[in-house]
């Protein structure tokens, strides 16, 4: 499993992840396929999500994703304040409403052979608010590691769409090597707020099932 956070505002300041529930995984994989569910996310000034829309889904994992992002919490993103509105000695820069891409990609457990399982549907378009992946790559399953893990990496998107950084934010011993060169591989069109291409930072949660076979 991968999912992914972007904030795609038109912002100084975007969006970042604080804390909320992570998806886990069981030690024993019991979905027979992988699939993939990408919301756009509202987060408000002071940092909480107050909506989700579908934008892909594959039935079986869509409620899990939905349920661990709606309690996710976030320093608010700021953009400046305009000079018209700056008062003498005050703040330059202020808390906006953003939204956000979450990005889900779950991992077959099956090394060897094929798995199946629900179809993965295209369910509404993004809007230019949010950058959108056009290459998600899900990651190997590291050699030696019997056990599920769950990883969080924050990467920086440039105006290509390209990842031009990325570090641990949550680890998973075993895991981490494999989400770091995986999340560099991600590919976006970019976020165009206000019609203007700009840059993001995003978040992605690699989940590893246990492999079957």
């Amino acid at each position: 499993m991968a999912l992914a956070v972007v904030a795609g505002v038109s912002a100084e300041t975007p969006a970042v992840f604080q804390g909320g529930t992570i998806p886990t995984l069981s030690v024993m994989s019991v979905e027979v396929g992988g699939g993939e569910v990408l919301l756009e996310v509202s987060v408000d000034r002071t940092g909480a999500v107050t909506a989700m829309r579908p934008l892909r889904e594959t039935a079986t994992f869509t409620e899990r994703m939905t349920s661990a992002v709606k309690t996710w919490r976030f320093t608010p993103a700021e953009a400046d304040i305009p000079v018209s509105r700056r008062k003498p000695g005050g703040p330059t820069t202020e808390a906006v409403d953003c939204k956000i891409l979450v990005a889900g990609v779950f991992r077959r457990p099956a090394v060897i052979g094929v798995t199946f399982g629900e179809p993965i549907k295209d369910v509404a378009a993004a809007s230019n608010d949010i950058p959108f992946p056009t290459s998600v790559v899900t990651p190997p399953y590291p050699p030696g590691t019997m056990s599920p893990g769950v990883v969080l990496v924050e990467v920086k998107v440039d105006l290509s769409g390209s990842v031009t950084d990325a570090k641990i934010r949550v680890p998973s011993a075993g895991f981490d090597s494999a989400a770091l060169s995986t999340a560099r591989q991600w590919k976006f069109r970019p976020a165009r707020p206000g019609g203007a291409t700009a840059t993001s930072v995003a978040y992605i949660v690699f989940g590893f099932p246990v492999p079957k076979g």
